[in-house]
């Protein structure tokens, strides 16, 4: 049985499966891998006999060569896990075991140079030259790897369509890890490093427990597909948690897509909970990472091209009263409000409609009466709505992909300082001007799919993979 992310045939935007074992180097680099390991055999001889012994140098590749640079420069190049004395000896062993241990986070051990770790783990190196020099980079990059994907997660773009945040915290990861790598001194410290780079939060702790606890179920879970599913859930959910929460921002919102709910975090707390609408199947909300930077009040509803052609255009043809009755304007391609009379209606249609809809402010509007903007390329952002009904529904994927919040109000009181002008926007104002104010520093946003978490109560809950994004196969 295997596990795979799965990319159904609708939702394309997302990534094509990927198997919960995967193994990312090359047929090659394996190749060259076990070339390396039957150089280390063939000196088995010797190394019984405590003969003073020279190595190929190692062929594999390394997978964060200018982070290796960076530690051996602060090291003036001196050996890390071949330096002399017992200490080398035991930090090896101690980084061997620890690339055991974080397979119960689905972390293959072939991502970290395990096979000639494996092998040479114990070997007694008697000199220094060029292939202990190698060896001991290539330990170093297996150590920078693993932190890396304990710390900021592993192969979160495989689930993302944007991310604006990672790229501009790049620096900020690897100089930590750097940083925190070089203050090592002993097999325990090694552990204790890498022990602090997973999060302390009660919600991951007990999402890693119950993650344990089915994995040691390991007969029951081949046979029950309930269980495996529910493992690559709890794995999947743990990385997102990893990822968003080693940025350490004072302030973000996390929208996850599979409850369909908002967080608003402060200094490491949830401040503010509500529900949100989500993206319909056919037109799901991708996952995403980006920033907040202003809020719209008594925002105009640009409808969207695909939108305006598909669903009003044959609306507005057969009832064009209709136009009227929801408060649409149609523009130009010079912004000039047009008179719907002026309009041949019947010429038009979805391959000739030059023309855009735009629905005039007010509480009747789509997007009610904020809008919170989202910089990405996608037309989508978070925003009230006019149909407050549809929160009480457990069933909430209804949009065209983008996100409606069950209490706006109350996100842009605290976005903004409790500076929100509650009365101007419960007025309900007819064709307000937009108004636009801007946030005093743009805010994270993470929009993504964790498909476990913690209750209230300490228990895991599982939520309904309702995109199709998490398949077993029986392969």
């Amino acid at each position: 049985m295997r596990l795979e992310i799965f990319d159904s045939n609708i939702n394309t935007q997302y990534p094509k499966p990927l198997k919960l074992k995967r193994t990312h180097l090359s047929l090659l680099n394996r190749f060259l891998y076990w070339a390396v390991v039957l150089v280390l055999f063939s000196f088995q001889s010797s190394f019984a006999n405590n003969e003073k012994v020279s190595f190929d140098e190692p062929k594999a590749e390394l997978i964060y060569p200018l982070l290796v640079d960076k530690f051996y420069q602060q090291r003036q190049n001196k050996l890390f896990w071949f330096a002399p004395g017992a200490q080398a000896a035991q930090l090896r062993q101690q980084l061997r075991s620890l690339i055991e241990r974080e397979q119960l986070l689905s972390l293959d051990k072939d991502n970290f140079h395990y096979i000639v770790l494996h092998t040479i783990v114990d070997s007694p190196f008697m000199q220094v030259d060029s292939s202990t020099i190698s060896l001991d980079r290539l330990y170093t990059d297996a150590a920078i790897a693993l932190s890396k994907s304990l710390f900021t997660g592993t192969d979160i773009m495989t689930w993302m369509r944007y991310d604006a945040i990672s790229k501009t915290q790049a620096d900020v990861d690897n100089d930590y890890i750097i940083k925190q790598l070089l203050t090592v001194k002993s097999a325990g410290e090694l552990n204790q490093f890498f022990n602090s780079l997973e999060p302390q939060k009660k919600e991951y702790v007990l999402l890693k427990a119950e993650l344990r606890a089915k994995l040691q179920q390991n007969d029951t879970l081949q046979q029950n597909k309930r269980d495996v599913v529910q493992v690559m859930k709890l794995i999947s959910s743990m990385n997102f948690f990893r990822w968003i929460h080693h940025f350490n921002f004072d302030k973000y919102i996390v929208v996850n897509i599979a409850s369909t709910t908002l967080s608003y975090y402060e200094n490491g707390s949830v401040q503010l909970n509500m529900k949100v609408v989500a993206g319909k199947i056919a037109t799901p909300t991708p996952c995403f990472a980006t920033y907040c930077n202003e809020v719209i009040l008594y925002p105009y509803w640009n409808v969207p091209h695909s939108i305006a052609v598909h669903e009003l255009l044959p609306l507005f043809k057969r009832r064009p009263t209709m136009i009227d009755a929801m408060n649409m304007q149609i523009i130009d391609k010079n912004g000039i409000i047009l008179n719907p009379d002026s309009i041949k209606w019947s010429s038009l249609n979805k391959k000739n409609f030059p023309y855009k809809f735009r629905q005039s402010t007010g509480c009747d509007n789509a997007l009610g009466v904020m809008k919170f903007n989202l910089t990405t390329p996608f037309s989508i952002y978070m925003h009230d709505t006019n149909v407050k009904t549809v929160f009480q529904s457990d069933k909430r994927y209804l949009s065209h992909g983008c996100i409606r919040l069950e209490k706006p109000i109350a996100l842009g009181n605290y976005l903004l300082y409790n500076k929100l002008d509650t009365t101007f926007l419960k007025a309900c104002y007819k064709n307000q001007e937009p108004v636009s104010v801007a946030l005093d520093k743009p805010i994270p946003v993470f929009v993504v799919y964790i498909t476990a978490q913690a209750d209230s109560s300490n228990k895991v809950e599982y939520y309904k993979d309702t995109y199709s994004l998490i398949k077993v196969s029986d392969n």
